[in-house]
């Protein structure tokens, strides 16, 4: 049985396929700036989402905030710290700074954080 076993799973691994990493590419190829022809064109493309961390500045009351799948967080009341206030218009929650990005869509910057709505702690 052992042998048996053994032999199924030399060949199963024997047949088995390998591929590169999706994120390999060749020697010759050399990355793609966003100004190039090809970057521009590939930024015109309506999936392609430009996005980049947030300044404090930038946290300001009444600002909107998202999360990872566009659903409205709520709206910035106040930096405390390390973390930002959040109202949803019936609980605050504490969220921290760097769980914080900005991505363009529509020709605007929107606000949006890592951290899930449930998983958000509450201000007491």
């Amino acid at each position: 049985m052992n042998r048996m076993f053994a032999a199924l799973t030399t060949f199963a691994l024997a047949a088995t396929p390998v591929y590169a990493p999706a994120f390999a590419k060749a020697p010759d190829q050399k990355p793609v700036s966003a100004d190039s022809k090809a970057g521009k064109r590939a930024l015109l493309d309506e999936d392609v989402v430009t996005v980049r961390n947030v300044s404090r500045a930038e946290i300001v009351n009444g600002l909107p905030l998202l999360d990872d799948d566009g659903r409205s967080v709520g709206t910035v009341q106040r930096l405390a710290g390390n973390d930002v206030i959040v109202s949803d218009g019936r609980t605050e929650y504490r969220v921290p700074f760097t769980q914080l990005y900005a991505f363009s869509k529509d020709g605007a910057d929107r606000y949006a954080t890592r951290t899930p709505k449930r998983k958000m702690k509450r201000v007491h």
